[in-house]
């Protein structure tokens, strides 16, 4: 009864929330850049805002991954 009790509330104590907070970042975040990057000729305006840009969209993706895992399993 305690072990059901306890696989019961640990199932109940995974939240979506974290998800939806970094999701929502990610949505920005995309919206964010597609706007300059429509409003720009010239972007990313140099090679190292280009890697900085590209390595924020690889963490916040991947942080998303993570949190699905971390949900799920």
């Amino acid at each position: 009864m305690t072990q059901a009790t306890l696989i019961l509330a640990a199932e109940a104590a995974k939240s979506e929330t974290p998800f939806f907070i970094i999701g929502v970042a990610f949505a920005v975040w995309a919206v964010v850049i597609g706007g300059i990057g429509t409003a720009s000729e010239s972007f990313p305006p140099s090679r190292g805002a280009g890697i900085a840009i590209g390595a924020v969209s690889v963490l916040l993706a991947a942080a998303c991954m993570v949190i699905v895992l971390l949900v799920i399993g």
